[in-house]
């Protein structure tokens, strides 16, 4: 479900969801679509395990969130009718490989101001491994279905204590009429990088070894990567709701989270032809203007949100190289804004 629908079902009167319920709903539908209960990781040799809340403090959590759910929201106010653009910078992942892996393209998720998780696979998503970054001991999630998995075994990584498991799973891959859901190991490896920073990598197909994914731990460096999708322009007091993968990048008014701006890649089986845009996307209110953006045609249509009277623009789009993007954003912006913005949008796969 888009926020559109989602906006749609809760009614037009629903009271809008603080920051900190999106990010918690967020979180609770990423574990529903897993179906992965967490089991608790045994600390690694000499590491103190995390403070863990006690059954008080989560009944006094529980009950103050109770307590918050009841609570009368604050109406929301109109939307700020304009925008003014600045230069945006957008976060790095912090890490970078030296040797790069060759024929491995990277690709980066994250939300606020870093990126978490860096993927580097080939075009198939077969061959390669994810890099996971944080601040605390990650848990290892308990077997999923058709799961299997190996008894972990202590290694070290570059002279610090690691933890490597292997196992396999069903991976399923290719177009949703003919899912091929072939099974698939993996060599997994956490460890403390430095203080206060626990990477996981996870390697399949050739990766799918100790060895090589240990020679990749070793040569991760302190060198921030750029997104592999960014803006270099947004409206001032905006920043980084989320991005996923290269393909997804969400910008958020930070004074009025109702308003998001959206840039993303659509699938080329999803492209839609340039002359039947209008009448291809949701609730078209104006008409289909044709602009130009990078030098290429691009199709900039008004459309009506479906809440609180808002409205958006929808703009298809290339870069230079061809490739579609789509970008979505109120209508605080003016026209020449949009088309400013769209130019300023890059893609570096």
């Amino acid at each position: 479900m888009n926020d559109i629908a989602l906006l749609r079902a809760a009614g037009p009167e629903g009271p809008a969801l603080s920051t900190q319920a999106r990010h918690a709903a967020r979180a609770t539908l990423l574990a529903e679509i897993g179906g992965r209960p967490t089991a608790r990781r045994r600390p690694l040799p000499g590491r103190r395990p995390a403070l863990r809340l006690g059954a008080g403090l989560v009944a006094v959590a529980a009950a103050w969130a109770g307590a918050v759910v009841i609570a009368a929201p604050d109406p929301v106010g109109p939307p700020p009718g304009s925008v003014t653009l600045v230069d945006f910078e957008m976060p790095t992942f912090p890490l970078s490989l030296d040797p790069e892996p060759p024929g491995l393209r990277p690709a980066f998720d994250g939300s606020g101001t870093s990126a978490m998780i860096a993927s580097y696979h080939d075009a198939g998503d077969r061959e390669g491994f994810s890099i996971h970054v944080g601040d605390d001991e990650p848990e290892r999630p308990s077997p999923a279905p058709d799961e299997e998995v190996g008894r972990p075994r202590e290694v070290e990584v570059a002279g610090r204590d690691a933890e490597l498991v292997r196992g396999s799973r069903p991976w399923c891959t290719g177009p949703e009429t003919d899912l091929d859901c072939t099974r698939r190991g993996y060599t997994q490896l956490v460890w403390e990088r430095e203080d206060g920073q626990w990477v996981r990598i996870e390697g399949h197909g050739a990766y799918d070894d100790p060895a090589r994914v240990t020679a990749v731990a070793e040569s991760l460096v302190d060198r921030p990567q750029p997104a592999v999708l960014a803006v270099g322009l947004a409206p001032a007091g905006w920043s980084v709701l989320d991005f996923k993968m290269g393909r997804v990048l969400t910008l958020v008014n930070d004074a009025y989270e109702q308003q998001t701006l959206t840039v993303h890649l659509p699938l080329p089986e999803d492209v839609i032809p340039p002359d039947d845009v209008r009448e291809s996307i949701m609730a078209p209110v104006g008409p289909q203007l044709d602009v130009t953006v990078n030098g290429r045609p691009a199709q900039l249509v008004l459309c009506d949100s479906g809440y609180l009277d808002q409205q958006h623009w929808f703009l298809q789009a290339q870069f230079p190289d061809g490739t579609t993007f789509v970008l979505q954003v109120p209508d605080a912006f003016t026209q020449q804004q949009v088309l400013e913005l769209a130019a300023q949008v890059t893609y570096a796969p």
